[in-house]
């Protein structure tokens, strides 16, 4: 559960540059074009060395990849990851909804974290 947290938590910091978000909806809805460096930098407006940087920090969380033709490296989004996210985020909505069944002392929680279980 803490691992699940934390890496929602990675995902949010990863998500919360406009930069990034534009990157990954050009990347969402581009599943023909084949797009290297030149053309993200192009398509958003920032310098290649920038549009590097942000793909770096995508590519450490494997919310999008690479595939390297000839000389040249293409990038593509990791759909299934953005779905294990999403499924995530689904669940974590609900915990308004949930009870916690250790009274909110999170030091005897296993997991470290406050533990719901539904009412």
């Amino acid at each position: 559960m803490v691992d699940i947290l934390e890496g929602l938590s990675e995902f949010f910091k990863a998500l919360s540059d406009p930069t990034r978000l534009k990157l990954v909806r050009i990347l969402m809805f581009n599943d023909e074009d084949k797009l290297k460096v030149i053309d993200l930098a192009e398509k958003i407006g920032i310098s290649q060395p920038a549009i590097t940087q942000h793909i770096n920090i995508l590519k450490e969380l494997n919310l999008i990849h690479s595939n390297r033709e000839q000389n040249r490296k293409y990038y593509y989004i990791n759909k299934g990851k953005f779905k294990y996210y999403k499924k995530i985020l689904n669940k974590m909505l609900e915990i308004p909804y949930m009870r916690c069944k250790f009274e909110g002392k999170c030091s005897e929680c296993p997991y470290g974290r406050v533990h719901n279980k539904k009412n």
